[in-house]
């Protein structure tokens, strides 16, 4: 890991410039975790506006240090679904092997092999917290913790590389809506689940914004029966753990409708991932 007091950080970018401000931080969530320091470090300086930093790269082993060294399952919990946004939030790596974010906007003040020695640190560490899943899915189902079990689901699916399915779930964390969009006339496609929240239908306009739009029906399917591995395996997982909303809704999200606009016959999940 890169030594907290090494003079690297001053050249890492975060949000605001850069990151020397990070070790403190660190350093004080070591301790005491639960505090408005780790607030601060978590969702202004490592991830801000839907965006990780090179800065977050090099402080994530240090939070997965902490997961698995404490005995507080409430910190081991929180750090997987902190770093699993960070990773569904990653982009690719280059052609020379380092992740974009260091490339982005700016040239990097770095040589190219302390990248890719911060990026192999980081690897590392989210390998070894993604071994800690079938721990976290045994939180999960003892409900000992109130973590959304969406935010579990959407952490395990960034953790084993299917990021659409967690951005996805991050961006309708509260499963009360969902878009999809028609391949054929790009219109979007408003997916609300009735007054019991368990079966979804679809809508032409956001019925919320339009009170009286005309809803449509959605023929449900059995995700478990789809040829999409990453959609069994997010259903594989709500099953493990419980999640009763997910779990009434992703038949629907599994299943098929036409178009309100064009009447194509669409399929949904793939419309939601446009």
């Amino acid at each position: 890991m890169l030594d907290l007091a090494s003079p690297v950080w001053g050249k890492l970018h975060g949000p605001y410039g850069l990151s020397d401000r990070v070790p403190a931080l660190i350093e004080h969530i070591q301790d005491d975790y639960f505090s408005e320091e780790k607030e601060e470090l978590y969702w202004e300086l490592l991830y801000h506006q839907n965006t990780i930093y090179p800065c977050t790269y090099a402080a994530v082993p240090y939070l997965v240090e902490i997961a698995l060294k404490t005995e507080n399952p409430g910190i081991l919990l929180d750090i997987f679904i902190t770093c699993g946004i960070f990773e569904a939030s990653s982009e690719n790596t280059t052609q020379m092997g380092v992740p974009s974010e260091f490339l982005r906007d700016h040239t990097p003040l770095l040589d190219q092999e302390t990248i890719r020695e911060i990026y192999r640190d980081y690897r590392c560490a989210i390998q070894s917290l993604t071994e800690q899943t079938e721990s976290i899915l045994h939180l999960a189902r003892m409900e000992e913790h109130n973590a959304d079990k969406h935010y579990i689901l959407a952490a395990d699916a960034a953790f084993r590389g299917d990021k659409d399915i967690a951005n996805m779930l991050l961006t309708f964390s509260e499963g009360d809506e969902y878009v999809t969009v028609c391949p054929t006339c790009d219109q979007s496609i408003y997916l609300w689940p009735d007054e019991e929240e368990e079966i979804l239908f679809a809508y032409e306009d956001d019925p919320v914004a339009h009170g009286t739009a005309k809803r449509f029906s959605i023929i449900a399917k059995k995700p478990d029966m789809t040829n999409d591995s990453g959609l069994q395996k997010l259903y594989q997982r709500a099953l493990e753990i419980g999640d009763k909303k997910l779990l009434a809704h992703l038949p629907y999200l599994a299943g098929e409708l036409n178009c309100c606009s064009c009447e194509t016959p669409i399929h949904v999940w793939t419309g939601l991932f446009p």
